[in-house]
């Protein structure tokens, strides 16, 4: 193999990249030999912001990963070699670098769930000729990891240019004003929340200190104060506990939301050192040289970018905190929040607008509206040319949600993106009334109010869930989702969710969002304002919901006044954030999840790829082959089931076969439940490849095999689960972030036929 000569591209003064795995336009990945490892079912690939790898087993001998590039670069002005991976729990990263001064190595500890970036001393070596990457599984079964890039540091220089940003003290001198300044305690604007409605919100404050002798709101703010926000000020803001794209020494350097948490707090207290905290959190976001997540989304000759989630979130902390602590801010300060949220924030919004045409058609346009509303809203009280902006931002809004909402209410992202209509166009259309001073009921557009249906089918009965998790979706939903739905669609499942968080314990005000480190006052706040306003009251559950352009079907009956839900999931062609389950089911019974979705888990982690696989769904699939077997996903096809049902019957069919075309010639699921309490899932199929197939039962609950049967034991109520006498049964643990998944796995060694498990729900 010919060594190849590579372009070194400095990114600092101490760093440079010498392989950009991260673009595939730039990725040297075709130029590695990569030991192929078909016994373990190994693949790499080319990915969104990576090299992503996964294998199906620990292999018999030798490394699950290796693979060799050979190399000419010169490196005699720097003495490490730094290899960004995120490498399967447990796992052991090797190494290999050969130099003109003979080889260099290293091996890692058993690698965390967390990305690190591995250094590799080059000891006085001037030219790097080769490089082998291996990587030894740890576990037994499936793991998967990706390459984030490689590149060389010095180590003498960094330290210098880190120390580089450590311009300003707690003072903010000419930027703040002097501590002696007595504020009156009145947002600029009121664009957030007025002073009536803080007054209010002191109400609730005060009601939680008598009941509970501490407030989350106080919380909040003493988790703001913890770190000097001038400690966090870099090169970029991370993501929240994102950590695919920024750097190892930026993990856990949380700039964002605490700012406005701060202020929130100083209004309720009364405290001016609170409200100055939130202004230097403005002033340490303002100070940070890009609002972009890390290098990679600034790499020189390079157009990627992680579009503008971190823009939209630093205009809506920075816009937000000069509303509601705007008075601690001289002329100068001011003035350089506002350059920062023009050429920073909005410049960045409006690139991505202008170059994305597809973030009309999904949750991007909205999720980065509200930093782009409210940071519009603010700078048009100084800047009337402004406003028509504003108004293109409104329109822009409205015509994304006409887009993603489907004719039937669904929303082909599932629950927690959905988070981007209820929260996100919600905050918008919020911040947008106050701006042209209309009520919220006249800005919101009849699109919002014609997903009630989908609110009724993804609802949970689950007591520890608001919804059920299917797509890449959380169990957990957001309280300003709910409410804003609920405010367009009072008699809805929106309003029993929002009553179920409102009129339940109040450890949601310390729940963070999806994605997120610090819980939002800002957003608890809001919700509950508008909460004041709203009767929450909703009809009883409907016993046959199906929304047939999304492709979802739910039965809701009861069985002695325990509620038994079922969700057959479909597909609509091309649906973005979905998993390889169609045909796949949810169980609830009781007030708990009896047959599980494993929804998903943060994206910094490889086992939200993982969780996407139909092993981990309640699925029919081929077995006995030495690869994955997978439908196509996204799934180019239509799949949806028919059915029919009332308070006391419910049958589905579907014809699953779309996608498996390499694994299946046929696959047709029935149910069949004529009482609550008895389900029949008949499975006819036949394969093209495989040599069985294995039906998979997914729950956390405790499960028991005795013979041909299998329990399922709840709290309440338990589910019997029958197979034919020739399968075989077995129980699989598989990681969770939080627990542990138990897959049922019942297999039939046939390559035809027809797959009969009977469920009977008893409760206890």
């Amino acid at each position: 193999m010919n060594r190849q000569a590579v372009t070194l591209t400095p990114i600092n003064e101490a760093e440079a990249v010498i392989e950009p795995f991260w673009d595939e336009r730039l990725s040297g990945l075709q130029l590695w030999s990569i030991d192929q490892g078909r016994a373990h079912g190994l693949r790499v690939f080319q990915n969104w912001c990576w090299v992503g790898f996964e294998w199906q087993r620990r292999p018999d001998a030798g490394p699950a990963l290796r693979m060799v590039r050979r190399f000419d670069v010169p490196c005699r002005d720097y003495d490490r070699l730094v290899v960004s991976v995120m490498a399967p729990e447990g796992s052991i990263v090797r190494i290999t670098a050969q130099t003109d001064k003979g080889i260099r190595q290293f091996r890692s500890p058993p690698s965390p769930l967390l990305k690190q970036e591995h250094v590799l001393e080059l000891e006085g070596a001037s030219r790097v000729e080769a490089v082998t990457l291996e990587i030894d599984a740890a576990l037994e079964g499936v793991a998967a990891g990706w390459l984030n890039w490689i590149g060389l540091q010095d180590s003498h220089r960094l330290e210098g240019y880190l120390r580089r940003l450590d311009r300003f003290d707690d003072r903010w001198d000419g930027y703040l004003k002097p501590e002696s300044y007595e504020p009156c305690f009145t947002p600029s604007y009121g664009l957030v929340l007025s002073v009536g409605e803080l007054e209010a919100l002191l109400r609730r404050h005060q009601e939680l200190l008598s009941r509970k002798n501490e407030s989350p709101f106080v919380a909040a703010a003493r988790q703001a104060a913890r770190t000097p926000p001038e400690r966090l000020i870099g090169d970029y803001v991370s993501f929240c506990d994102d950590t695919r794209y920024n750097r190892q020494r930026d993990h856990g350097k949380h700039l964002l939301t605490h700012g406005p948490n701060a202020a929130i707090a100083g209004h309720l207290l009364r405290d001016k050192s609170l409200l100055r905290l939130a202004g230097r959190y403005a002033l340490a976001i303002a100070s940070c040289t890009h609002w972009d997540d890390g290098f990679i989304c600034r790499f020189p000759g390079s157009t990627f970018d992680h579009r503008c989630f971190v823009e939209s979130l630093c205009a809506y902390d920075v816009a937000a905190i000069l509303d509601l602590a705007g008075e601690m801010f001289t002329g100068l300060g001011r003035g350089y929040l506002m350059r920062r949220l023009t050429l920073e924030g909005l410049a960045s919004i409006q690139y991505n607008t202008w170059r994305c045409e597809y973030i009309f058609g999904c949750n991007q346009l909205a999720w980065f509206t509200p930093g782009r509303m409210l940071a519009m809203a603010v700078l048009e009280k100084d800047w009337p040319r402004v406003r028509d902006y504003r108004e293109i931002a409104y329109r822009e809004l409205v015509e994304s949600l006409n887009q993603t909402i489907l004719p039937d209410g669904g929303y082909v992202e599932g629950p927690t993106y959905f988070r981007c209509v209820g929260r996100d166009a919600g905050l918008s259309f919020y911040h947008y009334s106050r701006s042209v001073g209309k009520p919220l009921p006249d800005v919101v557009p009849d699109v919002m109010k014609r997903c009630g249906d989908f609110a009724e089918a993804i609802i949970s009965t689950d007591d520890s869930a608001d919804v059920i998790p299917i797509c890449d979706a959380r169990a957990s939903h957001e309280p300003l989702s709910q409410v804003m739905m609920a405010h367009a669609l009072p008699e809805s499942a929106w309003a029993r969710m929002g009553r179920k968080t409102l009129e339940g314990p109040v450890d949601w005000l310390s729940r963070s969002l999806p994605g997120r480190t610090v819980p939002s006052m800002l957003d608890n706040a809001i919700a509950w304002q508008i909460g004041e306003s709203l009767s929450l009251q909703a009809d009883n559950p409907r016993p046959f919901v199906f929304l047939p352009d999304m492709g979802v079907m739910t039965s809701h009956r009861t069985i002695g006044g325990k509620p038994v839900k079922i969700l057959i999931q479909g597909n609509k062609a091309n649906a973005g954030h979905a998993h390889e389950d169609k045909g796949s089911f949810v169980l609830e019974f009781a007030g708990e999840t009896l047959a599980m979705d494993p929804g998903t888990c943060s994206y910094s982690s490889p086992l939200a790829e993982i969780l996407k696989h139909c092993q981990r769904h309640n699925m029919l699939v081929p077995v006995g082959l030495p690869w994955r077997a997978c439908p196509k996903n996204p799934l180019p096809a239509d799949v949806k089931p028919t059915g029919r049902g009332d308070e006391t019957s419910f049958h589905a069919q579907i014809d699953a076969a779309p996608g498996w075309e390499p694994y299946f010639k046929e696959w047709r699921r029935t149910w069949d439940s004529p009482t609550p309490d008895k389900l029949v899932i008949e499975d006819e199929y036949e394969l093209s490849a495989g040599q069985a197939v294995e039906f998979y039962w997914q729950t956390r609950l405790p499960v028991n095999i005795s013979g041909c049967t299998a329990t399922i034991e709840g709290r309440h109520g338990i589910a019997l689960l029958e197979a034919p006498a020739d399968c075989t049964w077995r129980i699989d643990e598989l990681p969770l972030p939080d627990g542990v998944q138990r897959r049922l796995a019942i297999r039939k060694t046939a390559t035809k036929g027809t797959f009969t498990v009977t469920v009977v729900l008893r409760a206890r």
